[in-house]
């Protein structure tokens, strides 16, 4: 059997979808397991467009409250779905790579692009 290691759970707080307040991320961290894919899921999640890329295990479902995206690995990922597993009352998460994925991803910094005024042609 694998070791259990470790994921943060990234959710928001209830108030975060009123009008005129910016959302809060509400960060759990919980014990999870990574666990195999098989070539019928990845070739059915393609299909259905899931592109999963990896699949975790949080062993008590209790741990789970809807998070639709977690930290693992120093990466950011997307839940794609998450099913019961009844064999250990837990939860299994199927999961994709965010874009820019690493934790401490920002936007790069560019620089404004500045319109110039096409020079007047000279008369004469």
């Amino acid at each position: 059997m694998r070791m259990m290691t470790g994921c943060t759970l990234i959710g928001f707080s209830p108030d975060a979808h009123e009008v005129g307040t910016d959302p809060v991320q509400v960060r759990r961290k919980v014990k999870c397991q990574e666990m195999s894919l098989t070539l019928a899921e990845v070739t059915q999640g393609g299909g259905e467009g899931l592109n999963q890329e990896a699949k975790l295990l949080i062993p008590y479902d209790r741990d789970y409250k809807g998070e639709r995206e977690l930290e693992y690995k120093g990466e950011r990922w997307y839940v794609l779905n998450a099913d019961p597993y009844k064999d250990l009352n837990g939860v299994i998460l199927r999961i994709r790579r965010k874009k820019g994925n690493s934790v401490a991803w920002t936007e790069p910094e560019t620089e404004p692009e500045t319109e110039t005024a096409p020079e007047p042609a000279e008369v004469g």
